[in-house]
Parts: structure tokens; C-alpha cells; sequence
């Protein structure tokens, strides 16, 4: 292999974290299965650094790492198959080999390169004998299975650290959006608004126009980098629920006088059914989770219809339904809109974050919410909630 060959997949290793962690049970398991299985004193899981082998997990062995210039696996993982040595002492490579002549005295070894999803060679699963042997065509295959599974196994360490490094670009993206970005539209927002009052001087119909519009999609973007900071800190366990005694029917007003005037704004009336009693929760994260489905009903709703909010009482749960005359929603899309960013192709002027946190809430409070079609058109939205609810402060999903 040449040297920059070997720097790439020295580097392949090192981006894994794997070199000196601890034991894990996810490959130990594996080394104490093929020690059985071949009825050898040693098995290992070997990573080969620059200068030395290192081991994951090991079997029959003290050492946790030994200098390469003694490593067998080193010499296994130049090949794309199994490395099998029958009798070290008879092999000139290794008979003068400090662990052939001394401490472990290895006569047999049978090493599997195990490979990156990358395909770099990063070591080997390998089985060690004190007796000279030589495998059967069954056991070859039966440790390439496990140098296999070896594999998956650091297939899911790769995606651990990849989502740990994705989880670190999105806090430092929600980092942005709450101190860049939010705090100066906030401003913006305030001052077009005061000009918009025609408090500095009567504005011109095009000026004013312009200053709504600007007035509007500042107050939109707002929206939405406070459902952003909201839906990762929901997903990181940043937010707690405060929970209390709440009744439904103060949670729907609160919803509804949210919601109402943009709704009327558009032609749509909002009707409120029914009444549900009390449940433990977070009232304004309950609001949060109505007002949402109001908001995004009236959105989609034709002028001059009407969206419905009924609740009622179903022995220990309680169940609120948000009804709409709208175009639907397609039924391979109804559990999909949950998703962060998914909008259906509904135009409701979001980003498509808003029913994923309305969702989580939903969860927190261990309940569920599901969208279907109405019966004679449109959508219907319907949470249930247990009464009981969850008894003590928990993070959201």
C-alpha cells in the first residue's frame, strides 16, 4: 500500500472516534461468538493505526494494543480476503514474529479485513490459536459472516458520529436564527409598523402598501424562526411541559380569539361545538397546538365556508376536532404533513414546521393527532388527549 494510500485510510479510522473508546457490548458480543464458534483462546476486533494495532474488543487477551511491526492483521488487511495462517512458525513472515516466539505464542491465525461503508480497510476481525489448525470452507464463510456483521456495527457508529455532526450544524444554525436574525427583525418589524400608524406623517397608498407587505413578511419571518428555535428545542429535549389542571373550553376561546380576525380577513367563519371538561397539560402549549390547526383550517378554507372546533369527552380521553371545507389532503399524505417542512402542496404561508411541533406537543402529553377527510369535503384534524395527562414536568418527545 502506498503512503498516501495509507494516510487516507489512517484518517478513514481516526473520523470513526473508534481508536481508544471503550468496550462496547456491540462488538464484544461478536468476539465471544467466534471464540466459541471456533473454539480458539483469542478473537479479536483489531484496528490498525500507522504504528500500532488497537483493539476494539478482545477475547482471551490483556493487551488492548500492541506495535504493528507484530501485528498479523496488518498484513491481513493488505489483502481483500481472508488472511489464514495455519502454522506461524513454519511461515517465514512470522516466525520470528515477538508474539510467535513470546506471549500470546500465536501458531494459528485467520484474519477477515473489515472495511468502512467508505471501503477503506480499518482492521480485522480476527481468531487466534496456541495450536496449529487450519479452517474448513464452512468456517471461512462463517467468519466472513462475522467480519460482516463487524461492519454494520461500524456502519452505525459512522451514522452516530454523522448525526452528532448534523446535530452540532443545526444548533449552530438555531444559534444564528435566534441572535443574527430574530432579535434585528424583531426591530424591523416594530419600526414598520409605527410607520404604518401614520404616527411620523400620513403615508402615500403605494407607500403604505409597501410598508404592509414589508410589515407582513418580517412578522413572517418571525413566525418562522420562532418555530425553528421551537421544533429544535423539542427534538433536543429543550423545552418542558408545565403542567395543571386545564379546561379544554378556556384553551379553544384562547385559540379561536388568536385565529378569528385573520379568518374573517379571508371570508371564513370559525364555529366552536361542544365543550370537553378539564385534562392535565401545558395550556399554552395546548393553545399553540390549536391555534396551529385553526390557522392553517382558515388558510386552505374557501371564503364564505366554515371551519368547525368541537370537543367532547370519550370515557377517560378527551377529543377536539378541526374541521375544514378545503381541497383535503391526500390520504398517502395524511401521516407525511407531520413531518418537518412537509406542506401537503397545501399553501398555507408556512414553512411546513408548525403541524411537526403541534405533533410533538400532541406526543408530550400522550396523546395523538391524525388527519383524514371530512365527510362531504375537506379536512378534518383530531387530537385526543388523556384526562389524566401526564402527572409530572417532562421534555417534549
Amino acid at each position: 500500500m502506498d503512503g498516501d494510500a495509507e494516510l487516507v485510510r489512517v484518517a478513514a479510522l481516526r473520523a470513526l472516534d473508534l481508536l481508544d473508546t471503550p468496550r462496547e457490548e456491540r462488538f464484544d458480543r461478536i468476539t465471544r461468538l467466534a471464540q466459541h464458534t471456533f473454539g480458539v483462546p483469542i478473537a479479536l476486533v483489531s484496528l490498525v493505526e500507522l504504528d500500532r494495532q488497537w483493539f476494539k474488543s478482545c477475547v482471551g487477551l490483556d493487551d488492548r494494543e500492541t506495535p504493528r511491526s507484530a501485528s498479523f492483521c496488518a498484513r491481513a488487511i493488505e489483502r481483500d480476503d481472508l488472511l489464514e495462517i495455519p502454522d506461524a512458525r513454519l511461515d517465514p513472515r512470522f516466525a520470528d514474529n515477538p508474539m510467535v516466539t513470546g506471549p500470546p505464542h500465536i501458531r494459528f491465525y485467520a484474519g477477515q479485513p473489515v472495511g468502512t461503508p467508505s471501503g477503506h480497510k480499518i482492521g480485522t476481525l480476527c481468531v487466534i490459536d496456541r495450536q496449529p489448525r487450519q479452517l474448513t470452507s464452512a468456517e471461512r464463510d462463517r467468519l466472513r459472516d462475522l467480519a460482516h456483521w463487524v461492519e454494520l456495527e461500524v456502519a452505525v457508529v459512522q451514522a452516530r458520529r454523522e448525526a452528532r455532526n448534523a446535530r452540532e450544524v443545526r444548533e449552530e444554525l438555531v444559534s444564528l436564527v435566534s441572535h443574527e436574525l430574530r432579535t434585528p427583525l424583531t426591530s424591523i418589524h416594530g419600526s414598520l409598523e409605527l410607520v404604518a400608524s401614520g404616527r411620523f406623517g400620513e403615508l402615500g397608498e403605494r407607500a403604505a402598501r409597501l410598508v404592509a407587505i414589508a410589515a407582513k413578511n418580517t412578522d413572517r419571518l418571525i413566525r418562522l424562526s420562532n418555530e425553528v428555535l421551537d421544533l429544535t428545542r423539542l427534538q433536543g429535549g429543550g423545552l418542558r411541559l408545565r403542567l395543571s389542571d386545564v379546561d379544554i373550553a378556556e384553551v379553544l376561546e384562547g385559540a379561536v380569539d388568536s385565529v378569528e380576525g385573520a379568518a374573517e380577513r379571508v371570508g371564513v367563519r370559525i364555529e366552536r361545538a361542544g365543550g370537553a371538561g378539564l385534562v392535565r397539560g401545558d395550556a399554552d402549549r395546548l393553545v399553540q397546538v390549536f391555534t396551529n390547526l385553526l390557522a392553517n383550517a382558515a388558510a386552505v378554507a374557501p371564503e364564505g365556508t366554515t371551519v368547525t372546533v368541537a370537543a367532547r369527552r370519550d370515557d377517560a380521553w378527551v377529543e377536539v376536532s378541526v374541521r375544514d371545507r378545503g381541497p383535503g389532503i391526500p390520504p398517502e399524505e395524511e401521516e407525511r404533513i407531520f413531518e418537518p417542512f412537509a406542506q401537503a402542496g397545501l399553501a398555507t404561508g408556512g414553512a411546513g414546521l408548525g403541524l411537526a411541533i403541534t405533533r410533538g406537543i400532541v406526543h408530550a402529553h400522550g396523546g395523538t393527532v391524525r388527519a383524514g377527510a371530512a365527510d362531504g369535503g375537506g379536512s378534518v384534524f383530531t387530537v385526543r388527549l388523556p384526562a389524566t395527562g401526564p402527572q409530572e414536568e417532562r421534555t417534549w418527545w
